[in-house]
C-alpha cells in the first residue's frame, strides 16, 4: 500500500471532527445581522449529536473533548464549559443508542434537541453564576428554537455525506 492510498483510506476518519470543527466556526462567524449574533444556531452542536448518533466509533471521546475545548475558544466561554456540554451529551446519547437498535430521523432529530437543551442548560447555568443581573433567558429560547429549526438541513446534508463515505 502506497502512501496517497493510505491517506485516501483513512481520510474518511476525520471527515465528522472535520465537519463539526468548520460548522463551529461558521456559527461564530459573522454572518448574523449586526443585533443578533447571541442567537445564531448552534450548528458545531447540531453536527457533534449527528456524527455521535450514526459514527460513534469516529467521533470518540478524544474528538468530543477536543471539540468541547475548540468551542470554548471560540465562543470565549470559560475552558471546560463546553467540554461538560460536550461530555454530557455524549454520555447520553451512548445510553440511547444503548437502548435503540436502529435509528432513523425522527431519533436523530430528538437526540439532538436533547443535546441543544443539554448544551444550552450547561452553558447558561455558568453563565447566570458569573453574570447574574445581565442574563437574558429569551435568547436562549430563541437560539434553541432556531437551532431547532435549521438543524433539518443539517441532517439531510451530512446523511448524504455519510452515504458517500460509505461508498
Amino acid at each position: 500500500m502506497n502512501i496517497y492510498s493510505y491517506i485516501v483510506f483513512n481520510t474518511y476518519k476525520i471527515i465528522p471532527f472535520l465537519i463539526t470543527a468548520i460548522l463551529s466556526i461558521v456559527a461564530v462567524s459573522p454572518i448574523m445581522p449586526s443585533s443578533s449574533q447571541e442567537i445564531t444556531p448552534l450548528l458545531g452542536v447540531i453536527s457533534l449529536s449527528f456524527w455521535m448518533l450514526y459514527k460513534p466509533e469516529l467521533m470518540g471521546w478524544t474528538a468530543t473533548i477536543v471539540i468541547g475545548i475548540f468551542n470554548d475558544a471560540l465562543y470565549g466561554s470559560i475552558l471546560g464549559v463546553s467540554c461538560l456540554s460536550a461530555i454530557m451529551i455524549r454520555m447520553v446519547i451512548i445510553k440511547l443508542l444503548l437502548s435503540k437498535d436502529y435509528i432513523n430521523i425522527y431519533i436523530t432529530f430528538l437526540c439532538i434537541g436533547f443535546s441543544l437543551i443539554i448544551w444550552l442548560t450547561v452553558n447558561s447555568i455558568v453563565n447566570y453564576i458569573l453574570y447574574p443581573d445581565l442574563y437574558n433567558y429569551y435568547i436562549l429560547i430563541f437560539q434553541f428554537l432556531v437551532s431547532l429549526a435549521i438543524s433539518p438541513i443539517i441532517i439531510f446534508v451530512q446523511l448524504y455525506l455519510l452515504k458517500k463515505m460509505s461508498i
